[in-house]
């Protein structure tokens, strides 16, 4: 199993960061349905899935350090 989280979308394109901070890049159709940026994803056995805990996860995460960098409560 291979993760990876989209960095961005552009132009019917999704710039993927593998885990060990590679990128790859791929058509936006080759994705699960309903993928958007910053969504983890994990390809096993070329079968691309949504990893939706480790996706709120993260954005937990990021929600945090924004917080904590703005000094917000």
């Amino acid at each position: 199993m291979t993760r990876y989280i989209i960095d961005r979308i552009e132009g019917g394109l999704a710039a993927l960061e593998r885990e060990d901070d590679e990128f790859i890049t791929m058509p936006i159709d080759d994705l699960p349905v309903g993928s958007k940026q910053h969504d983890c994803l994990e390809c096993r056995k070329g079968c691309w899935t949504i990893d939706t805990k480790r996706t709120g996860e993260r954005k937990e995460q990021l929600r945090d350090r924004l917080d904590n960098l703005f000094g917000r409560s």
